[in-house]
């Protein structure tokens, strides 16, 4: 309801732009089918057949130096056996744009509400479990740029809050099975250009969380702080694109800065156009995990993709991925969770408008206390109007 309710009025604000801005509107829908191994990402999961439809409007106004963006997505995803599973997600996002001399402004709000099933695995008896969550998303963004340097400041907020669960079969009353996260981050990058095909970056960071008090008791859910300094190097010449960024992350409970953890931060971003229709790339870095960490205070992760697309015919598009992801408490070592992803997908464009796709993907997944292997196929339909 809070989905539609915002969807609604969004359309409405646009719709009462000012005439001179013609809106156009845009469309997508996709339709993707498959089959999954394991239907429940869970160690005691069964292979089953799925469904997925998504749909999203977008509508654009532009005024003189500014532009109004609102955007309204609905997505359902629906298994044949298990159906505790299914997911629903409705979303509406709003964006404004100013172009101020030399400088740029953006803002922009987003709500997500969700119905996800999942299920608690004990002894290997699956109880279904259906959630509800509302997400808060706001970003503002000012883009300062001179005749060879440029500055970003950044400010990006999220809230997550959590609906009541049901335990589906138990005949309990609905309980609250997560807390409620907030967080916030704000960031100032500086880029200088040294020469032609080389930019210097340096960037500052600040994150900041909140978690209510009867939640941090419930959950042993506790909030923190950090920041992060790095600072590298952009190169682009000819079919290669590279840069690189090194530092390091401090990380403290709220309130708590005598139990800071310090760790080294690095982020490499690689493109290579060797021919004519081949292209691969990849990414690499460490991160600091806040909203949810393993540990319920902070997580230290670690991450690397690999790409690579080829053009076997002008509408025909084959494309690979490898992708590795780690995550270990800060405040708990023996707490790791793991993911090695694989994926290989075949695309045809049928128009500008129109494109089917296939995708084969396999994935191993380690928690605390489980493991388990997932492989999937899926076929799909993509429409944009």
């Amino acid at each position: 309801m809070i989905g539609r309710a915002f969807g609604t009025a969004l359309i409405a604000t646009l719709l009462a732009w000012p005439a001179a801005a013609q809106s156009p509107l845009s469309i997508k829908s996709q339709v993707e089918t498959g089959w999954t191994s394991n239907a429940t990402d869970s160690a005691a999961g069964q292979d089953d057949l799925y469904g997925t439809h998504s749909q999203e409007i977008s509508l654009t106004g532009v005024a003189g130096n500014a532009l109004l963006r609102g955007t309204l997505s609905i997505t359902q995803t629906r298994f044949m056996a298990t159906s505790f599973e299914d997911d629903d997600e409705v979303a509406g996002g709003i964006e404004a744009e100013l172009a101020l001399g030399d400088a740029k402004l953006r803002l922009g709000y987003a709500v997500t509400r969700s119905w996800t099933g999942d299920d608690l695995n004990i002894e290997g008896f699956i109880i279904p479990i259906r959630s509800e969550e509302t997400d808060h998303e706001f970003v503002g963004t000012l883009v300062v740029t001179g005749p060879d340097q440029q500055v970003t400041v950044d400010v990006a907020g999220l809230w997550a809050v959590q609906g009541n669960s049901e335990l589906v079969g138990l005949g309990l009353p609905p309980l609250k099975l997560q807390p409620d996260v907030g967080s916030v981050t704000t960031r100032i990058a500086w880029e200088k250009a040294i020469s032609p095909t080389m930019a210097a970056l340096a960037a500052m960071e600040m994150w900041f969380t909140t978690v209510p008090e009867l939640d941090r008791y419930l959950f042993f859910r506790a909030p923190a702080d950090g920041g992060r300094v790095s600072a590298g190097l952009r190169v682009a010449a000819g079919p290669v694109t590279l840069s690189g960024s090194a530092g390091f992350d401090l990380v403290w409970p709220k309130g708590h800065a005598d139990l800071r953890r310090t760790s080294p931060y690095f982020a490499v971003a690689a493109s290579l156009v060797p021919t004519a229709g081949v292209s691969l790339s990849l990414n690499a870095g460490t991160g600091v995990e806040l909203v949810d960490p393993i540990d319920g205070v902070a997580g230290h992760t670690s991450a690397i993709d690999l790409a690579a697309t080829v053009a076997l015919a002008p509408q025909v598009e084959l494309s690979a991925q490898l992708g590795f992801w780690r995550e270990v408490g800060l405040y708990d070592t023996s707490l790791i969770r793991s993911r090695r992803t694989a994926a290989l997908g075949l695309r045809y464009a049928a128009s500008a408008q129109l494109s089917y796709g296939a995708t084969v993907s396999f994935g191993h997944y380690d928690n605390p206390g489980e493991s388990y292997d997932k492989t999937g196929i899926a076929f799909s339909v993509t429409g944009n109007l």
